[in-house]
């Protein structure tokens, strides 16, 4: 049974406990609750941004996205990504399925050596500003109707409402980190610094268990996984 998971409310509920020492919390309108949502953001942000970390919980795939040009039109090569995509799937390691068929991620850097190919290859273009478009080999006959598939990192969420929720595994990071926040702007050095070091050791457990489960697929050490 998937647990429930805590919503921005919850959280900031928790953040209010800590720092005020009192059982109520902000008003959801006040200046208070919205510096406390902003500090989620910033714990977000550190998460999602962990330098060499690829977290699991932000693959998905293009059939969960609510938005995108993921259905084939006869004679058309170019369609639109998902706008929460953060990074295309990767050339030479990825591929895009269309309909029954497998076409290759390539780099957009070699398309000008394959003007003249009939493989099913195809790139992606853009960046997260922009966003992204999947480009097809203009070379080959596609079927209007088919239904384009693939896997790609997204964007983290951000609260934005009291019954936003989070990917993050263990919530509790987010609240440590934005105490961390009021505490410093307060001028608890001591305490913001404690709660800084809690924070980060949770986002390093966080960090060890995503770099454990990589260990053991690359190592064909799936025990316990029911593979």
């Amino acid at each position: 049974m998937a647990l429930t998971p805590l919503t921005e409310a919850d959280i900031i509920e928790l953040i209010y406990s800590d720092y005020e020492n009192d059982n109520e919390t902000w008003d959801a309108t006040s200046a208070e609750y919205y510096t406390a949502r902003n500090f989620c953001k910033a714990a977000i942000i550190r998460w999602e941004y962990l330098e060499g970390t690829e977290w699991p919980e932000l693959f998905t795939k293009s059939a969960d996205a609510t938005d995108g040009t993921l259905t084939i039109t006869s004679g058309t090569y170019t369609y639109t990504c998902p706008t929460n995509m953060r990074r295309p799937p990767k050339p030479h390691e990825d591929y895009v399925r269309i309909g029954g068929d497998i076409y290759i991620v390539v780099p957009s850097s070699k398309v000008g050596q394959l003007d003249d190919s009939s493989y099913r290859f195809c790139y992606f273009t853009g960046n997260p500003k922009l966003g992204y478009t999947l480009n097809i080999n203009p070379n080959l006959t596609l079927t209007t109707g088919q239904t384009i598939t693939f896997e790609y990192y997204r964007n983290a969420t951000y609260f934005t409402a009291a019954t936003s929720t989070t990917e993050i595994s263990n919530p509790m990071f987010i609240v440590h980190y934005a105490l961390n926040r009021l505490y410093k702007n307060d001028g608890l050095l001591n305490e913001a610094r404690e709660e800084l070091q809690i924070a980060e050791n949770l986002l390093q457990e966080m960090r060890s268990e995503v770099q454990v489960i990589d260990v053991d697929l690359l190592s064909g050490d799936t025990a316990g996984w029911g593979v």
